[in-house]
């Protein structure tokens, strides 16, 4: 019983988490972080847009993203998973 339970849990969050727009990319958006303290939601999505923007830039200036990044065509603040993402 207690196995037939864990195996419901894991289905029912499974199912749950790939619903989730937040944690289900697109094969061609690469999400990264923004610094340590940074709500994106707090900056709203033009300043946000703006901050990952030079974040991104910042990050492929020091290597910290892999190398095809810099071959990215758009650079975005997805608010709600609190990620900067770069589209390629």
């Amino acid at each position: 019983m207690k196995n037939l339970l864990s195996v419901g849990t894991f289905i029912l969050l499974s199912v749950v988490g790939s619903a989730c727009p937040a944690l289900a990319w697109e094969s061609h958006e690469h999400p990264f972080e923004p610094a340590t303290g940074i709500e994106l939601r707090k900056l709203g999505q033009d300043n946000a847009n703006q901050y990952c923007r030079g974040r991104f830039n910042d990050l492929v200036k020091t290597g910290d993203l892999p190398w095809d990044a810099r071959f990215a065509n758009h650079i975005w603040a997805h608010l709600d998973a609190n990620k900067c993402v770069y589209n390629k």
